[in-house]
């Protein structure tokens, strides 16, 4: 696998530079202006990577162990922003692709069916190296007919079991090096696993994902969900270690590693809701890296009637309390950059008490950030322009306050609508916080929507999936989902 290596090409995004200063060896970035320290060897090693030189010559003399490191801290880079992936235009031997089994598990879907197996007959991979499993999960139609028309291995379930247990099902018939699962409504792109196997070169990744984007697009409802469905991962690379993070893909569009699915014990059956982050947690808690690569694109049929789409939505809410009573070592984590806290409570509390003097402490917090920046930049002798610094302090205040928004709305939102009445300055927040956040958000996702359609979706997707979480925890009498751990940084 390490010979794909050579069909990634690195290169630093605009922005980002090498530095050397004395004997202190930086990667900075300008925008967002953050910098790490690295030493000699790796500096050298960027310098060769993004001037063309592969991955895998540059590991070669060093022993396993050296390989993995490296390897992991050039994939924590992209991951972090400091990297940019792109195709070297490089396409290795067919001999050298890895089998993988392709499973499919369905149930009374026909149609979808057809149409996901067709796009998988026009499949850009070897097809000696390809095999597709479909597990018909008790079917009353004729699905299983549709499916037996296709050069497929059929397995069929006298009863119907669930997702997760078709999927292991299939795992436990398959014959690849690669599990690759795919839902019955989701229609493959060409170049689906091409783009994805590479990425298996690096040795700690167990599982990686791919884009999803929706198949319908042309109601209102279905640029809302091609821009703001719980599949769609977003354009920027993710990656999940081992950690408290709640960071999983969605098993629509899911690679792993046959052996690693093996040791995390499959899917857990009877989870018809959150078994996807069930998986995915498992996985990087056996200390296998989770990556999120936004190629590999397969279209989703989302649930394009309100009704279906609110339905479901309110499901994956309901998911959240047996998770995180299952995995009580998952969190969920705001990191609070000091000055940035301090604002935000500032402007909190001058708008719960109506004390608008307290929006001077505002300014003053920005700029006691802003001065730590600078001098701390200063110290190590980086070079950055003060309007570039004045930005990106700018920028880390309103990132802040959008996330800490987004939390309210997310979770908090229906439940203080009537004290947001009986009490306007609780309103008066709420209101900003919410045109803060959906702002933020039609701005960066771009929907082709008009803002009030949008934010008409926005609300009721948000309104939804919290009553679905409230429903969770009080069926499971767990409410842990509420209380976010807080890391204070500076």
């Amino acid at each position: 696998m390490r010979s794909f290596f050579s069909t990634l090409g690195f290169r630093f995004p605009k922005g980002v530079r090498l530095v050397k200063k004395g004997a202190e060896y930086l990667l900075v970035c300008d925008h967002p202006i953050r910098f790490l320290q690295i030493n000699r060897p790796l500096f050298e090693l960027l310098q060769r990577l993004t001037a063309g030189e592969s991955l895998c010559g540059l590991t070669a003399g060093l022993p396993p162990s050296g390989r993995k490191k490296t390897e992991g801290l050039i994939l924590s880079l992209a991951a972090g922003g400091f990297l940019d992936l792109h195709s070297a235009g490089f396409t290795p031997d067919e001999k050298n692709y890895p089998f993988v089994s392709v499973i499919i598990p369905v149930k009374n879907r026909p149609e979808e069916i057809r149409d996901c197996l067709s796009s998988l007959a026009a499949l850009d991979y070897p097809g000696e190296k390809l095999e597709i499993i479909v597990v018909d999960d008790g079917s009353t139609d004729n699905t299983g007919e549709v499916a037996a028309a296709f050069d497929v291995n059929l397995i069929r379930l006298p009863a119907s079991r669930g997702p997760s247990a078709c999927r292991n099902a299939g795992a436990g018939e398959a014959k690849g090096d690669i599990l690759a699962f795919l839902d019955s409504d989701c229609r493959a792109g060409r170049g689906w696993l091409k783009e994805l196997v590479p990425f298996f070169a690096f040795g700690e990744v167990g599982a990686v994902g791919g884009f999803v984007e929706g198949y319908f697009k042309t109601s209102h409802l279905d640029r809302y969900e091609e821009v703001f469905s719980s599949l769609n991962m977003g354009r920027r690379i993710l990656l999940g270690r081992r950690s408290g993070s709640g960071f999983y893909v969605p098993t629509c569009n899911l690679l792993v590693r046959e052996d690693v699915f093996n040791l995390a014990g499959g899917f857990t059956e009877g989870m018809h809701v959150g078994e996807d982050v069930d998986f995915c947690w498992r996985l990087r808690d056996l200390g296998y890296s989770l990556l999120y690569v936004p190629a590999g694109s397969v279209a989703h049929r989302h649930r394009n009637k309100l009704s279906q789409m609110l339905r479901r939505r309110f499901a994956y809410g309901t998911s959240e309390a047996a998770l995180y009573l299952k995995h009580p070592e998952k969190k969920k984590q705001l990191s609070v950059p000091l000055f940035d806290g301090l604002s935000f409570l500032a402007l909190s509390c001058a708008v719960l008490s109506g004390t608008p003097a307290l929006l001077l402490l505002v300014p003053v917090f920005f700029a006691a950030g802003y001065t730590r920046k600078a001098v701390f930049l200063k110290n190590i002798q980086v070079v950055i322009s003060r309007k570039s610094l004045f930005l990106s302090a700018v920028r880390s205040t309103f990132s802040f306050y959008y996330y800490a928004g987004f939390h309210l709305i997310r979770y908090y939102l229906v439940a203080l609508i009537i004290p947001g009445f009986l009490q306007p300055p609780l309103g008066l927040l709420l209101l900003i916080m919410l045109a803060l956040v959906s702002l933020v958000d039609y701005r960066i996702k771009k929907p082709l929507l008009p803002f009030p359609v949008f934010l008409f979706y926005y609300l009721l997707e948000h309104g939804f999936y919290q009553a679905g979480v409230f429903a969770g925890c009080l069926k499971h009498r767990y409410f842990r989902c509420y209380l976010p751990q807080l890391r204070v940084t500076r």
